[in-house]
């Protein structure tokens, strides 16, 4: 199948399948350069992959092994260099029951027990990565996460000096108070 045609099937609906990754091992295959930046932006051998549906695609045979990422099919495993996550949080949505989460590559989902956000060490700073699928994580852009905060400070969850966001049940960390 070509890649337009598999483009052209992300597109049909919103609801994103993913290929069963977890399944495959080929062989490692380097030479090429693919990294993630800070901002989400997708860069092949230092140029930007700047066809949302390329990267979309690649999106979609992403898998994390021992906290390193690959692009894998069933017949190459090519290292992606992720600078913090694959996806990027770009808006959301409150529900009657939490937050539902819409991330740049067209995936949402809702935080919830599974994805849950974790606090990390990142440049000097504690910042939320959260579970967006199959071990794979994301980051909130920051308008949604001031937003987020806003709405976590009416909520008034804090334990330990963090800052807690309820959704679906949980309370999900957001960051340190001062």
């Amino acid at each position: 199948m070509s890649i337009s045609k598999i483009t052209k099937s992300l597109y049909k609906t919103k609801d994103i399948s993913f290929p069963p990754v977890h399944l495959w091992n080929p062989e490692l295959c380097e030479g090429q350069q693919i990294s993630i930046n800070r901002e989400g932006e997708w860069f092949y051998n230092k140029s930007q992959i700047k066809n949302k549906k390329l990267v979309q695609l690649f999106s979609t045979v992403i898998r994390k092994d021992d906290n390193n990422y690959f692009l894998v099919t069933p017949s190459e495993k090519v290292p992606v260099d992720v600078d913090l996550a694959p996806y990027v949080i770009t808006n959301f949505e409150i529900t009657n029951k939490g937050i539902h989460l819409e991330t740049n590559l067209d995936y949402s989902f809702d935080l919830n027990k599974l994805n849950s956000t974790n606090l990390i060490d990142f440049e000097g700073s504690k910042l939320p990565i959260i579970h967006v699928r199959n071990g794979i994580e994301g980051f909130f852009n920051r308008n949604i996460y001031y937003k987020l905060i806003d709405i976590a400070l009416e909520q008034n969850v804090i334990k330990n000096k963090i800052l807690y966001i309820h959704s679906m049940g949980v309370d999900h960390p957001l960051g340190k108070i001062a």
